[in-house]
């Protein structure tokens, strides 16, 4: 038995020393540490302090919680969007039934209930665990921030409602959103080498959505205390709002999306892929680029005609979008040129995904039109991908080093797979 315990302990050494928590810069994994013990403290404390619950208290609780549900449920497949598409902070309104259950019900109450709506959004927001406890963190200190500033007014939201009681809500919406800005503002600051204000704190448009949720936070809380099936036009209206901003997000990505083939486009491209250069400095993580080239695309063109050249570039889209995960960034930079970055992911993994991408596009049966708009069948299509892998490095130098492997898969017959040879940079 105690062979046996010291054949498991290293195996889940190995596993603890795995999480990517450790991979932030020493300032950021104290300042995550020290946030969330603070956060238990702050829970600890309000729930054994404040009120035991009513009859009241829990219908609330109920009427919240189905809420939240049932608004989730809804946009789910909008919030995925808006994440995927979103080029900054990302604000979700699920935080609308944060404030009220704070203003509204005792502190456990109202802790239970925002964790029962982070446990249901955490399987849309595709985070890394610890990214996502440290935010759910900075939303209970939040949250509990505004908790603090109702109680200590002594506000009642289900009696008569008087100019006082409004201020102080709003300062209670202005605590929330205050604490919580510094809480990722912070983390943000001590994890990026050289942070600016706009990343710190985000922009123009991230903070106005993030202060449209508080106030309509307090309206919910006003709206639930008065008339319990006020969710039944709250949820609705936070739907609309969901879909609004996504059609926001979708306008402002047009101007970075290639209409031929539905991915990113250069300036896309650059834009996206400079984020995830700068996580990946921050975390000290290995990202990879891959550049491909269509073999003898030209010859496609010249033969069916540039709708049937369009058709195969469709095609080749369709392929990179199945091979690849949700979080590459991949895209077109025009002509037969296409480019991938694929955060997390070492030299191997990424030859292993440019193989993939190679079959795909080798097994293409495309269906066109010819220059006469006859029917025809495109297929036996190849590609030459060339793929490099670092830690540190620029965009530009990545990009250099994926391109001319690529031209020494040209030269090597085409159709093929070339990692990048550093061995000339090393020595040079």
């Amino acid at each position: 038995m105690t062979d046996s315990l010291r054949t498991e302990h290293p195996s889940s050494r190995r596993w603890f020393r795995s999480w990517g928590l450790w991979s932030l810069p020493t300032p950021a994994l104290r300042y995550v540490i020290i946030f969330e013990l603070l956060a238990v403290a702050a829970v600890v404390l309000a729930c054994l302090t404040d009120v035991p619950p009513t009859t009241a208290h829990w219908r609330w609780f109920a009427v919240l919680v189905g809420a939240g549900a049932v608004h989730l449920w809804l946009t789910r497949r909008t919030e995925e969007t808006r994440r995927d598409s979103g080029t900054g902070p990302h604000m979700d309104t699920s935080v609308v039934w944060i404030l009220p259950a704070m203003v509204l019900l005792p502190a456990w109450m109202a802790v239970l209930s925002m964790l029962l709506l982070r446990v249901q959004l955490y399987p849309v927001a595709r985070r890394p665990l610890y990214r996502y406890t440290f935010g759910t963190a900075g939303i209970l200190v939040a949250a509990l921030g505004s908790f603090a500033v109702v109680r200590l007014a002594g506000v009642d939201v289900t009696s008569a409602f008087s100019a006082r009681d409004a201020l102080v809500l709003a300062l209670a919406g202005l605590t929330y959103f205050v604490i919580n800005a510094i809480a990722i503002g912070g983390v943000i600051a001590l994890s990026t080498p050289q942070p600016t204000w706009t990343v710190v704190v985000g922009t123009r448009r991230d903070n106005a959505m993030a202060a449209l949720t508080v106030c309509l936070g307090a309206l919910a809380a006003l709206a639930v205390a008065h008339a319990w099936l006020a969710p039944l036009f709250v949820v609705p209206l936070l739907c609309a709002l969901d879909w609004g901003a996504l059609q926001i997000e979708n306008l402002r990505g047009d101007a970075r999306t290639d209409h031929k083939t539905q991915l990113l486009n250069s300036r896309g491209w650059h834009e996206q892929a400079g984020r995830e250069l700068a996580r990946s400095r921050r975390l000290r993580t290995t990202l990879a680029v891959a550049v491909l080239d269509l073999d003898h695309f030209k010859h496609v063109n010249d033969t069916w005609g540039h709708p049937a050249g369009d058709a195969v570039l469709r095609a080749v889209g369709r392929v990179l979008r199945e091979t690849t995960r949700q979080g590459d960034v991949v895209g077109r930079f025009g002509g037969e040129e296409f480019v991938l970055l694929l955060p997390d992911t070492d030299l191997e993994g990424a030859a292993q995904v440019a193989e993939r991408i190679r079959k795909g596009v080798a097994a293409m049966q495309v269906a066109a039109t010819d220059k006469r708009g006859q029917p025809v069948v495109i297929s036996d299509r190849t590609t030459s991908i060339g793929v490099t892998a670092a830690s540190g490095l620029d965009l530009d130098t990545l990009l250099r080093r994926a391109d001319a492997a690529v031209y020494e898969a040209k030269h090597g017959g085409r159709n093929q797979v070339r990692v990048a040879d550093l061995t000339s940079e090393i020595s040079a």
